[in-house]
């Protein structure tokens, strides 16, 4: 026999059935659920645990093993999800898309790069402007190896859809205004041309730099004319002349940069 219902239409008075009425159900971790995927991803931002860190960083892995292995076009969320080993309804608590968990990867390797390129290792601390940007050079390269394939897929994808072209033109922007903000402190430390402008020269090195990371790492280099370790020395060797870069002041420079 179907119970017969209140005259408002919803469950008995009294006992637990009327907090659920009042607020709403509950999950058993005592959270009210969302109605729709977006606001399921908004109460999680809110009240994320551990083990919802642990999900998401799982199936961000997942997602990159597949995009490296499938490529992009031929994947779907059904396929990152079960690399993650997590319901397919589950995806959409941690990404709105394919594409949003693809941009995420492309900036976690983005943000690994700007480290690596970034930062002074042990022992470096003393070195010249020319050393330290020799060595950071190199590191690229060896970063970019390691990420060569998602490298690839940014680059095919940049030009099928807006939003990722949007996404590559900002991630290149924000490169050349790191290097272009480098090349303004040599210049005030006297160790640049003060005469060249960082912004365009800085576009210039980037867009050699990495063409160069992506002819040896992915278009294939299939007559072997250049390994790393040379490939690095010609950049470094055209970042230097590009800018004069010297490992002491010159002293002309800073003179000028004194008087105005």
């Amino acid at each position: 026999m179907a119970r017969p219902a209140s005259p408002s239409g919803g469950t008995r008075k009294g006992g637990r059935g009327a907090r659920a009425t009042a607020e709403g159900p509950r999950t058993r971790g005592g959270w009210t659920p969302a109605g729709t995927a977006a606001e399921r991803r908004a109460v999680h931002a809110e009240r994320g645990t551990a083990r919802g860190e642990r999900t998401r960083r799982r199936i961000m892995e997942a997602a990159r093993r597949v995009f490296e292995r499938d490529g992009y076009l031929d994947v779907g969320v059904a396929d990152i999800a079960r690399e993650a080993g997590v319901a397919h309804g589950s995806f959409y608590t941690y990404f709105s898309s394919k594409l949003e968990v693809f941009n995420v990867v492309c900036a976690e390797v983005s943000e690994v790069v700007d480290q690596a390129v970034g930062r002074r290792v042990d022992g470096e601390d003393g070195l010249d402007p020319v050393d330290a940007l020799c060595r950071a050079n190199l590191r690229y390269f060896d970063v970019y190896r390691e990420n060569a394939r998602i490298y690839a897929l940014r680059e095919q994808l940049a030009h099928i859809g807006e939003d990722l072209h949007a996404t590559s033109v900002r991630r290149r922007n924000q490169t050349i205004d790191r290097v272009g903000h480098l090349i303004r402190r040599w210049q005030d430390r006297g160790v640049a041309d003060p005469r060249v402008d960082p912004i365009p020269t800085a576009a210039a090195l980037i867009s050699m730099i990495s063409n160069v990371a992506y002819w040896l790492f992915v278009a294939g280099d299939e007559e072997g004319r250049l390994d790393i370790g040379g490939a690095a020395a010609t950049v470094n060797d055209i970042w230097i002349r590009a800018v004069d870069l010297r490992r002491t002041p010159n002293p002309e420079w800073m003179e000028g940069a004194a008087g105005g």
